[in-house]
């Protein structure tokens, strides 16, 4: 009998439910694993449906091995394949649950996730890109967190200073340049002795 090549792609999907089973996010890695919104959210259901009343950590839906985790109002799953080693999956949600633990400041429930989601979908990134595990220690976890908060704080103080010059000194200038993922374009015009100033951003900044 072949076994499958080990693979660099250890995590299919990683979601977080409600205490009735309804979704707060979730990440699919594999494309080829319900493709479509309604699979997802049907598989989501009965995963839901055979854990939250089960004393396990581990479990096997539809081909699929999960490992689980609860709290208060929470249940946080990550999906690996069939044959993926457990103890892979695990260091992931432990890390997943005790990033966020921090991130939340130890209230990891419902009302406070849904308050900080963007800091919850950063450290989701920091420790899975498609699929490849990159970290499973919480603490480095928080560390780029927090340096990726304090570039985007950065990036704004730099702008408004940008926005100041342009209005002290231009006449009429228009600039370009870019910042993180978005492009952001300066135009100040005067007349007489009024100046004004317009940013437009082409796309939005999440760095």
């Amino acid at each position: 009998m072949d076994k499958a090549e080990p693979s660099l792609y250890t995590v299919k999907a990683v979601f977080i439910l409600d205490s009735d089973g309804n979704r707060l996010l979730s990440k699919y890695y594999d494309t080829e694993l319900y493709p479509s919104m309604k699979e997802q959210k049907n598989f989501e259901k009965n995963v839901f449906n055979k854990t939250h009343k089960a004393d396990n950590e581990i479990a096997f839906v539809e081909g699929m091995t999960i490992v689980y985790k609860c709290s208060i109002d929470l249940f946080f799953y990550v999906v690996g394949s069939a044959q993926e080693n457990e103890l892979m999956l695990m260091a992931v949600l432990n890390c997943l649950f005790e990033s966020l633990g921090q991130i939340l400041r130890k209230n990891v429930e419902r009302r406070c996730l849904l308050d900080n989601m963007d800091g919850v979908f950063l450290v989701v990134d920091e420790i899975i890109d498609g699929g490849v595990i990159l970290e499973s220690d919480p603490q480095q976890v928080i560390q780029k967190v927090n340096y990726r908060v304090r570039q985007l704080h950065s990036l704004t103080v730099s702008t408004v200073w940008i926005n100041t010059w342009i209005l002290i000194w231009g006449q009429y200038l228009k600039t370009q340049m870019t910042i993180g993922n978005g492009d952001f374009y300066f135009q100040t015009s005067r007349r007489g002795d009024c100046v004004s100033w317009i940013v437009v951003e082409s796309d939005n900044l999440y760095v």
